[in-house]
């Protein structure tokens, strides 16, 4: 949902296009391609193209935001397939670790179990594929430091608008239409398509009314949505903060319909009950 709207915004809002960083851009991801392709498991590599491709999609006027994505789409899901030297060395730090236990020498300090620890962090770390390393490493600086700075920077909300203005009552109705309806609706039809086609299945505990919940907790817009409002009404302030005020308004009615949807939920239904009832809610 974010990376299409995070494409939307590089695609339809650039401001000062170059078509040369751009083409430079597209070789940069090409290289990432080719990296995915020969089956290159070290991080490095995929992050220096990625800082290379956001420079140049910010030089041709296009919202370097679109690196990420790159960089997500192009970094190898799976763990290197050369994994029996791995398993080999945690199965002897397993057997060093027995042995300390066995002979009581479980001490803190101990250098038999600190190297056992620590090849067992080692083993374990480099049978993660390098998309779950990167998403480890950078999960908390995201959530705890990038997403509070940008809220706190970029949120920028006035509520000394005119809503009688032209206009007005079309941007904020439609922004609240856009996250209450728009988001669950778009969620649900694409979850029903994809387990109508066999592409992708419904878990078995899955409960259908929570999914339902979630799907309008979707709603609940904050970085994106706020950056989409600036982009799009760039040029009018007004328009931007009447947006935001839409966006705020419809992020605490989806959290409510979610919320109580999730609450009255206490039946569990099977996976093939949820995808019916996901046809059934899409095609009504």
């Amino acid at each position: 949902d974010d990376i299409i709207s995070v494409v939307i915004l590089a695609i339809f809002y650039p401001h000062n296009f170059e078509a040369a960083w751009l083409l430079a851009a597209v070789m940069a991801i090409a290289m990432m391609f080719a990296l995915n392709r020969w089956r290159v498991y070290a991080i490095w590599p995929y992050a220096a193209i990625a800082v290379a491709v956001w420079f140049f999609l910010h030089s041709s006027g296009v919202h370097g935001a679109l690196a990420g994505i790159a960089l997500a789409a192009f970094l190898p899901t799976r763990p290197t397939p050369a994994a029996g030297p791995l398993l080999a060395q945690a199965a002897t730090a397993l057997a060093a670790l027995e042995h300390a236990q066995r002979d009581g020498e479980e001490e803190s300090g101990n250098p038999v179990l600190e190297w056992a620890s620590r090849n067992l962090s080692a083993a374990s770390e480099r049978l993660l594929s390098p998309a779950d390393r990167i998403e480890q490493a950078v999960a908390p600086w995201s959530s705890y430091f990038v997403l509070p700075l940008f809220a706190f920077s970029a949120t920028g909300v006035s509520f000394a608008v005119d809503l009688t203005s032209p206009g007005a009552a079309r941007i904020l109705v439609g922004v609240i239409l856009g996250l209450v309806i728009g988001k669950p609706l778009g969620i649900c039809a694409a979850a029903w398509l994809t387990t109508a086609t066999r592409i992708a299945r419904m878990p078995d505990s899955a409960r259908l009314r929570t999914f339902l919940g979630a799907a309008c907790l979707c709603g609940i817009g904050d970085t994106v949505s706020l950056l989409l409002a600036d982009q799009a009404f760039s040029g009018n302030t007004a328009e931007a903060a009447i947006a935001k005020i839409g966006v705020l308004i419809g992020s605490l009615l989806s959290a409510a319909v979610g919320a109580t949807i999730i609450l009255a939920s206490p039946v569990v239904a099977t996976r093939t009950d949820a995808s019916e009832c996901l046809g059934d809610a899409v095609s009504s």
